[in-house]
């Protein structure tokens, strides 16, 4: 028997947080179905983990949720639907919905098949789909999770787009320097070897390089992947991870780009939720595990908590220190207009266009600047070996004469 923990909704709607004991997640939840709780996340004990749960891309989940939005707003049955997203041509896609299909014809609920699939979804994604199945609203929901997804996706693509090139430029650089290191100035070697202690400094430095890239480069590389594995060794604690985070969000350029990414998506996923009748305290718990900034996950709690205790959302969201002042002031114009998800939404797709703005200014700043740097270094190291031969002449010369 594993332990579980999960979280669920009672027939009341209350959010129940507690573990159960069960042979594997598919009997976890159906057992808990027959209590009549609705499943949103379970989780298994660390020892009970086997190998650990693939994450589906916001790209795959987007198209996946938009062709289900698109199915049953024509009236097809999900069982159905599932079984054509069964052949679709993304894998992990068909996958997951091979694993849906299978399990609601075994009396399942999607949420419940969601749960307890094997490839990871994000919790909220759970939650929105157990509020839909509840209020018959299962297409809405997946159109809604779908411009989620999509918008996650427009600025994970973003960034990949603006660091391809930047990347090319110092892969190319970095190759220069190591032709120049191991072709080049070993061939000069015997041009600088007959000035004795009369060497340049710069050809002396250059020289020096060359030999220790050439003769340790073994250690080298040994030293680099040490460096790589304790540090992802150290982000897999609680304490890297959130020393992580912390930096992330506070790093220049590069924070408000975090801050603004990891925000929308919280308010995307709370603005669905809240739309589905999900109750403020359960949305916000739910919405959590849209981000994995855990500095913004705990900023998240803490807005939780004072709603819990009968403070305003607008109040709460006013003193975060992650998301921006105008994510209180929207709320507060949704309480009193009694629209709070429609402005959260709002808020959501401005964070989302900042953080685009964002990575296109850091691009337009990193580019050329990474240009000029490499451009400066590789030139220099020329220079200093066109530099070292012209004095090794004139030594010759001089010497001649």
């Amino acid at each position: 028997m594993a332990e579980f923990t999960y979280k669920a909704y009672s027939k009341t709607g209350d959010l129940v947080i507690d573990r159960i004991a069960a042979p594997d997640q598919a009997e976890a939840v159906s057992t808990l179905a027959m209590r009549g709780l609705a499943v949103f996340e379970l989780r298994a004990d660390r020892k009970a983990v086997a190998g650990g749960r693939t994450r589906l891309s916001s790209r795959t989940l987007g198209v996946f949720c938009r062709q289900m939005a698109t199915m049953l707003e024509s009236d097809l049955p999900i069982d159905e639907a599932l079984a054509l997203l069964a052949r679709d041509t993304d894998p992990k896609a068909a996958a997951l919905a091979k694993q849906l299909h299978t399990a609601m014809l075994q009396g399942a609920t999607a949420s419940a098949a969601l749960a307890a699939a094997s490839t990871r979804v994000p919790d909220f994604m759970v939650g929105l789909v157990a509020a839909g199945e509840t209020g018959g609203t299962l297409a809405e929901v997946f159109e809604r999770l779908a411009d989620s997804f999509e918008g996650q996706a427009r600025i994970a693509e973003t960034l990949v787009s603006a660091l391809v090139y930047p990347a090319v430029l110092g892969a190319t650089a970095i190759g220069s320097l190591v032709l120049v290191l191991t072709v080049v100035a070993p061939a000069l070697a015997p041009v600088f070897a007959g000035a004795g202690d009369k060497t340049p400094l710069p050809a002396q430095l250059l020289m020096a390089a060359s030999e220790g890239l050439r003769n340790y480069w073994g250690a080298m590389v040994l030293g680099i992947l040490l460096v790589v594995l304790v540090a992802a060794m150290g982000l897999r604690t609680p304490g890297g991870r959130a020393a992580m985070s912390r930096f992330l969000l506070k790093a220049p350029l590069v924070g408000p780009v975090v801050a603004n990414t990891e925000g929308s998506r919280v308010l995307y996923s709370l603005a669905a939720l809240l739309d589905n009748g999900v109750n403020l305290t359960a949305a916000l718990e739910i919405a959590t595990g849209a981000t994995s900034n855990e500095t913004v996950a705990a900023d998240i709690d803490r807005v939780t908590s004072e709603v819990r205790q009968g403070e305003r959302l607008s109040e709460a969201l006013a003193r975060s220190t992650v998301f921006p002042p105008s994510a209180g002031q929207m709320a507060a114009v949704g309480e009193k207009a009694g629209g709070v998800e429609k402005l959260l939404r709002h808020c959501a797709r401005g964070m989302e266009e900042s953080a685009q703005r964002h990575v296109r200014r850091l691009m337009a700043i990193a580019t050329p600047a990474l240009t000029i740097f490499l451009g400066v270094l590789v030139g220099g190291i020329v220079l200093s070996l066109l530099s070292a031969i012209m004095s090794v002449n004139d030594l010759a010369l001089s010497g001649t004469s």
